[in-house]
């Protein structure tokens, strides 16, 4: 099993929801901020989360969960492997999937909670050639296609999360860049939602190319999880892509 953070199940109890969740590795000999998981599983009011720890980690986690205010109980050793061995059993993650959860910068952290952000992919653009009109890019290491008005719509979107980290686009503006050719048909939005959501964490695109109910889109995610190769972006054979390739850094 790949490290990362497995969301199991959960229950209704008394009108709040309980999730329970896995992680099977802090990773990198850093603690994890588990505090994180709470904009990930947002749907929750209570997190019951397993994970095995080693004994010289021990007492820096029990001093971080302190400080953070996080009930916590130890486990032995056996229970922890044998828990470990149940779950992993269960559960069969995507084979490439990236879930493991980003341990935020304190930068990072402020500009989720000012400009209220409300995913945590990983996207890659990587520029190749299309072929017959289809565009890859990567979602949490997941390749997926997009016709070109998607892939112009999409790149749009990103150019303004990099250039204002708030992200809004109105739509008269899409239209009057000639990214999409009736502002008043919905559909491509639909379409590009459909086309991510089954590589997205949260499996839901409506949050992850929002609308803010003032004729304005964004990619809810932050800037600095997306990455792209601008040289290959420029040989685009559509000139409109070579244009927004242009305005990128």
């Amino acid at each position: 099993m790949r490290k990362g953070y497995f969301y199991i199940a959960n229950q209704t109890r008394s009108g709040k929801r309980i999730g329970l969740v896995f992680i099977l590795n802090i990773g990198n000999g850093k603690l994890l901020k588990l505090s994180t998981l709470k904009y990930i599983c947002n749907d929750n009011s209570i997190l019951i989360i397993f994970t095995p720890v080693s004994n010289s980690e021990s007492g820096i986690l029990t001093k971080h969960l302190k400080r953070s205010s996080i009930f916590h109980r130890t486990f032995d050793s056996r229970i922890c492997k044998l828990l470990g061995e149940i779950i992993s059993g269960m559960l069969k993650p995507d084979i490439g999937a990236d879930l493991v959860i980003r341990e935020l910068t304190e930068r990072q952290n402020k500009d989720y909670k000012y400009f209220e952000y409300k995913c945590y992919d990983k996207i890659y653009i990587p520029g190749t050639i299309p072929m017959k009109r289809s565009n890859e890019i990567e979602v949490n290491n997941h390749k997926i296609k997009l016709g070109d008005s998607m892939f112009k719509l999409f790149l749009r979107l990103v150019l303004e999360l990099k250039k204002k980290k708030e992200g809004w686009v109105h739509r008269h503006s899409l239209g009057s860049d000639n990214i999409i050719m009736d502002v008043e048909k919905f559909q491509i939005y639909s379409n590009l939602r459909t086309a991510l959501q089954g590589s997205l964490l949260d499996k839901d695109g409506q949050k992850f190319i929002e609308n803010n109910g003032s004729k304005q889109y964004r990619i809810s995610l932050h800037p600095d999880f997306i990455t792209y190769d601008r040289e290959k972006l420029l040989k685009h054979p559509d000139s409109s892509i070579q244009k927004l390739a242009k305005k990128l850094t």
